[in-house]
Formats: structure tokens, sequence, C-alpha cells
């Protein structure tokens, strides 16, 4: 993330005004917000704006904001959306006054941001199913969350309770193991409006002959003799793992193996879906 500098700041370091205005002009620095600065050339991204907000008001940012500092999975920071102290001014957009701050706060980018659960769960009450359960799934992965800490929010009448029953319902329990990736979560998602079974996830294969672990099975059906390797090809040399690491298990357990890649699951699902209930049908 780009460094911010607040005017009161770079006033403070004895930098005039005219030199600020120098650094505008030759790029150096680039006016974020009224009073807020960031270094470089680039125009200022939506991040950069709801950073710059919380530093020039000294507030916490909240909602996607946080979302977005914490890299929550699929979360799109369209505004600024900051807690400020109730007898704050609020003028600038974005900023909320509130009774009580938050004090479970890590600083992120510069800025103080809610701790990842307290994130999650005011998530919530603004995104929809798909992108809750995006956002779930991350954080049970990093380990921000715990089961028993989604069934405590499940609670009650409220229409951010309700939202997280019926995620936790989808995805079939709050205890069954964590996807591993933004790509294996949105395979699962297709493959349920698609209507298809529901897949193991993560499935253990060992050699038979050493009792050593081959792999962790994205998804897979073993009554149907069926596994997907999900290629996000996050690194150079994944394409070339996934194929080795393919091929053992199919010579292990004789099961047939589909891929999908990040284009077809989130470009063509239609299509995908309907490869993937051919491949199905046939086993």
């Amino acid at each position: 993330m780009r460094e911010l500098r607040t005017a009161a700041e770079l006033e403070a370091r004895g930098i005039t005004r005219h030199t600020i205005r120098w650094a505008l002009k030759i790029g150096r620095w680039t006016l974020i917000i009224r009073g807020v600065y960031g270094r470089g050339p680039e125009q200022p991204s939506q991040l950069d704006i709801g950073r710059a907000t919380a530093l020039v008001a000294d507030g916490v940012a909240v909602g996607c904001l946080s979302a977005g500092l914490q890299r929550f999975d699929n979360v799109k920071v369209l505004r600024p959306e900051v807690s400020v102290q109730r007898n704050s001014s609020a003028r600038r957009p974005g900023l909320k006054r509130v009774a009580t701050m938050p004090t479970d706060t890590s600083v992120i980018g510069q800025v103080r941001c809610l701790n990842a659960a307290d994130t999650l769960l005011e998530l919530a009450s603004r995104l929809d199913d798909t992108h809750w359960e995006q956002s779930l799934e991350f954080c049970l992965r990093k380990g921000f969350v715990i089961p028993e800490q989604v069934e405590a929010w499940s609670g009650g009448t409220s229409a951010r309770a309700k939202r997280i029953r019926r995620v936790v319902a989808g995805r079939g329990g709050i205890n069954i193991p964590h996807t591993d990736s933004l790509l294996e979560t949105m395979a699962m998602q297709l493959l349920r409006n698609a209507g298809l079974p529901t897949p193991t996830r993560q499935h253990p294969v060992f050699d038979p002959a050493t009792g050593r672990l081959i792999a962790h099975l994205d998804l897979s059906w073993p009554d149907l003799g069926i596994f997907l390797e999900l290629d996000g090809q996050q690194h150079e040399d994944q394409p070339v793992y996934d194929a080795r690491r393919q091929t053992e298990v199919t010579v292990i357990t004789g099961w047939r193996c589909g891929r999908l890649t990040w284009d077809e699951v989130t470009l063509w699902p239609e299509s995908t879906s309907r490869l993937l209930a051919s491949l199905l049908e046939q086993s």
C-alpha cells in the first residue's frame, strides 16, 4: 500500500506548502482527499481514499474498508467506512459518529481497523449470502474465527443472524472443513447453485504401500470415484505440481479427475455446470 501523509504531518516535519505543491506538480505526491497526500503519481484508489479518511479523522476503519485492508476474499471497497468518536466532526463522506469506539483493533496500512472476527460479523449486515460465505471461508481458513463464534452469532431473529444461519446451512454446517482458496469456495457455490451433489472437501489420499499422505483433494465424490483439481495458478510451478499430484492420486485410487480453472468457474458458470453434471452422470 502506498504511503499516506496528512498535511499536518508534513508541516510538522518542516515541509512547506510550496514544497508540497512542487511535489504534487512533479508527481512525487498525489492529493488523495483534502488534507491527505499519497506517495507516487497514481490516481487514488477507493482503498486509498478510505485509508486517508480514517487517517485524517483519527477513526477506525469498519465494514468493507476494514475487510479490504485485511484482504478478505472478493470484498470490494466502494467508499470510506470509518467510525469516529461522538464529539468528532463527521462532515467528511464515510464518517460515522459512534457512542463507543472499537478497542480491539489493529493497524494495517497506517490506519486502525476492526479485528477480523468483528469485521466478518459486520459484513453479515452489508454483503449478500454469496459474498458473506466467501468472507466466512476466508476467516475460517486464516483462523480469524472459530466455529463456536459463528454458532453464537447465528442466534436470534435479526436479518444478520438469519443470513448467518442460511450460509452455514448452505455450506453443510459449521464444523465441516473450510475451503483452501476463493476459487474452491466459488466452485462449491457453483455446484450448489446447479443442484449438483455436494462434494467432500479436502479428502485425504494416502499411499497404501508407505502410508504417506499424497494429497488433500480439493473437492471429491469418493462414492462416485471422481475428484476435482482447481487450477488457480498462484505460483509459476503450480500447474506442474498439480499434474504430478493428479497422476499419483489417479494411479492409487483409480478415480477420474476433472480440472477447473478460474475462468471456467467465474466467467462460464453455466457451461461449466453442464460439463460437471455430465461428468457426474457418467459415473
